[in-house]
């Protein structure tokens, strides 16, 4: 009996294995998709090169900054404290000698002459730096009459969009601006514009004269500063 029960007992059924104990199933992490960017090239716009300020351009800057001063000569002495010692004192610093001029009954007008041998003289519409000349702005030879021919000269800062002229010139109280309009020589003002101003004043014998009435013409600085250099360039002349 023993031996079958041995039998039975070693027969009997095995007990299910513990599914508890087993590891855990490895966990993969979900796959998140990554958005990709086309990246766009960052282009710089190139500044245009700036141009380098012409001769006229950088005279007329300086005539502008002497603006308020009273005297020419307290800024630079050995200068003539007039309207030809202004001109040649701010064309002296673009290096254009304007003080060997021929011999005329006045510096103004060797200065237009100058000018005019030299293919100088501007027609049309004046740009900054130009010399802007005047007649008879002054009883010169004191005759009471209108026949003193060039008497004045000044330095073009600007002209606006309405051909009004703004100069830069030595005046009676020192150097100062002003305005000159060929298109209204004799308009004073137009408005709250002034269009000419006043450069012969009224006197016992005449009335008094605006810039557009009196004026004689416009000088170029490169025509003069090539005018110049030809003449610093000539030998001096020998005595007889």
């Amino acid at each position: 009996m023993i031996p079958i029960l041995c039998a039975a007992a070693c027969a009997a059924p095995r007990m299910a294995a513990r599914t508890d104990l087993a590891p855990p199933p490895t966990e993969v992490a979900p796959v998140i998709p990554v958005e990709t960017s086309t990246a766009v090239p960052v282009t710089y716009k190139k500044e245009p090169a700036r141009s380098r300020p012409s001769t006229g351009e950088r005279i007329a800057r300086r005539a502008g900054e002497l603006v308020g001063r009273d005297s020419v000569s307290d800024i630079a002495p050995g200068y003539q404290d007039d309207c030809s010692g202004f001109v040649r004192l701010v064309y002296a610093s673009e290096g254009i000698d304007l003080s060997r001029l021929p011999a005329r009954s006045s510096i103004v007008q060797a200065m237009y002459i100058r000018a005019r041998e030299n293919g100088a003289l501007r027609d049309g519409s004046p740009r900054p730096g130009d010399l802007v000349f005047f007649r008879n702005t002054y009883d010169r030879n004191r005759d009471g009459r209108r026949n003193d021919g060039l008497t004045h000269v000044g330095i073009v800062e600007s002209v606006d969009d309405e051909g009004t002229v703004t100069f830069v010139h030595r005046g009676g109280s020192g150097i100062v601006r002003a305005h000159l309009n060929l298109d209204s020589p004799r308009t004073f003002r137009d408005g709250d514009e002034t269009l000419n101003d006043v450069l012969r004043r009224k006197s016992r014998l005449s009335r008094a004269y605006l810039a557009g009435e009196l004026f004689a013409g416009y000088a170029s600085p490169d025509g003069l500063g090539r005018a110049a250099v030809a003449q610093a360039r000539r030998p001096p002349r020998r005595a007889r």
